[in-house]
């Protein structure tokens, strides 16, 4: 702790007009402390280990300065025995990882230390945080933005990426936005809007690989741009990565690339939204040897719905970087109010399709006549429109309707193909075709307190079979929060192994705290969010959260 408070004291003393206590006087400070908390016990019906360590905290503080145009902050973190899900990852130690100083007057913003940013869509860089996931890639070194014109602004980075408790690798940056609208006042009064956009990324790992001649430096570089009229919006990203051998791609000489293509059409009461996406070898990390979720300096947008509710999250899409094309489509519609189907609130439906394949990959002659492997070459060609196996397919649809003060339904059918010898790594196991039914309903007692009740079906053949699931949510508003649930997988093909998976939690607000208090099992599977996915483990046992701002 002591080096980033030094750092602060002497920014501090830097400046020539002001004293540092005066400074600090003048200024707001403000922040939040969270610990989640564990108690684990052992149950080997679900799988749930037995630990040396019953008790488990994740816990982190943030503090934040802020005087005029000067900030200021850091976040310690103590994961020493953490929750045993991040420590599968990785995700163990304690100190203060993040920590930066940030300076912004007029049309400059410069940041010293750690920090986060996306150029474009994310294709070639995007340092970012999920702390349900246990990722943090925060970058740490200098960030300098600028609008030297109305219309243009000049993003530069340079720093280390983070990886758990460490910052690895060298990764330069330089991005580009261009908004004609506001550098055109002709064309910033009409119904059109452009937009283009280009960066180049390169990151710098040292050669010293025995048998293989690698590059030390490797880019990655795109370009977009976006046009919209009235209520459509069309946007577009290119990206193309040059060769980057590494464990994942089986050292594969070929370079990679990506493209993205979004449209909409939205106005009042209607809005159609359709998302393509192809990517060819475009894993992009700091570290040759990184597997899993580290060291990575990209980000590949995921095609699927975010489903909200358990069973229809079960099988969730992980993006491919390394192959995949696919689309998704969605409508939303609210049919009118005062009419047969709308009644006298209007009921909302939504339509969602995405499909997911893989990318034809032709071995090169070459290495078939070697017959020694991909190793070491270029590897293959992927014709641009040539599709592999199905990855991933869901059709979804959800119908909303408010019945009257009291009372509102949700009811949504979902259909999943899901390639689970791709996106799990089971060998030889076949895709999981589930269908589920959902129906969620509020009944609103008065303006505090309100019933939630919530009923859902997975029916599949493959897999662990079929799946029931209940919950019962009670809230006395603001303060008050009571949930029961269970998760029963009562059509496992292993009689054993049909399991509740019970859950009983309440949380209670006072102020700018929260406490949340439960106890239950968890269920071993993949969290996913935006396409970025983890193991969880199994798991049994009390749990506890405290969340406090000041």
């Amino acid at each position: 702790m002591k080096k980033p408070l030094l750092l602060l004291a002497c920014a501090l003393c830097l400046l020539p007009s002001l004293k540092a206590q005066s400074f600090l006087q003048q200024g707001k400070v403000s922040g939040n402390i969270q610990m989640n908390a564990q108690y684990y016990i052992e149950d080997s019906v679900i799988g749930a280990e037995k630990i040396d360590n019953k008790v488990r905290t994740n816990t982190f503080a943030n503090i934040q300065y802020q005087n005029g145009g000067f900030s200021a902050g850091l976040r310690y973190e103590y994961y020493a025995q953490p929750l045993i899900d991040f420590e599968k990852i990785g995700y163990v130690g304690e100190g203060i990882p993040y920590y930066y100083f940030a300076y912004t007057q007029d049309n400059m913003e410069i940041v010293l230390g750690s920090f986060y940013e996306q150029f474009g869509s994310g294709l070639t860089f995007r340092s970012y945080e999920d702390r349900n996931l246990g990722f943090d890639n925060a970058t740490r070194g200098v960030k300098i933005k600028a609008t030297p014109y109305k219309g243009i602004t000049l993003t530069g980075v340079w720093g280390k990426q983070r990886n758990f408790f460490d910052y690895e690798g060298q990764v330069r940056g330089i991005d580009a936005d261009i908004s004609l609208n506001e550098l055109s006042s002709k064309l910033g009064e009409s119904d059109f809007r452009l937009r283009f956009g280009g960066n180049f990324v390169s990151k710098y790992e040292a050669d010293n690989d025995p048998v293989y001649r690698l590059p030390e430096n490797v880019g990655a570089f795109s370009g977009r741009a976006g046009l919209g009229y009235r209520h459509f919006n069309l946007n577009g990203e290119y990206a193309y990565k040059f060769n980057d051998p590494m464990a994942l791609n089986d050292m594969v000489y070929k370079a990679g690339n990506a493209l993205l293509l979004t449209a909409s059409y939205a106005k009042k009461g209607l809005g159609v939204y359709l998302t393509g996406l192809r990517t060819d070898n475009f894993d992009f990390r700091t570290k040759r040897t990184a597997l899993l979720n580290n060291n990575l300096i990209n980000y590949i947008p995921t095609l699927t719905k975010e489903h909200t509710y358990a069973l229809s999250s079960i099988y969730a899409y992980s993006s491919q970087p390394l192959g995949q094309m696919g689309f998704q489509a969605e409508v939303q519609y609210k049919i009118p109010k005062k009419t047969l189907l709308g009644g006298k609130y209007g009921t909302d439906v939504a339509v969602n399709y995405s499909r997911i394949h893989g990318i034809r990959k032709d071995t090169l002659a070459s290495v078939l006549e070697n017959g020694e492997g991909m190793e070491g070459t270029l590897g293959y060609t992927a014709p641009f429109g040539a599709a592999g196996p199905l990855f991933y397919e869901d059709f979804n649809i959800e119908i909303g309707h408010k019945f009257n003060k009291s009372w509102k339904l949700i009811m949504s059918y979902v259909y999943l193909d899901y390639n689970i010898e791709v996106i799990e790594g089971h060998p030889g196991e076949p895709n999981v075709q589930s269908h589920i039914l959902i129906g969620d309903l509020t009944y609103k007692i008065n303006n505090r307190q309100a019933v939630r009740m919530e009923l859902q079906h997975l029916s599949t053949a493959q897999d662990d079979g079929n799946w029931a699931y209940a919950q019962v949510e009670y809230t006395v508003a603001p303060k008050w929060f009571v949930s029961v649930l269970d998760r029963w997988n009562y059509g496992n093909p292993v009689e054993s192994k049909q399991v509740h998976y019970y859950n009983i939690s309440g949380s209670f607000v006072h102020k700018a705290s929260k406490i949340t208090l439960g106890f239950g099992k968890q269920y071993e599977g993949i969290l996913c969010v935006g396409g970025v996915c983890r193991q969880v483990p199994a798991s049994y046992g009390m749990s506890l959260q405290v969340v406090t701002s000041f």
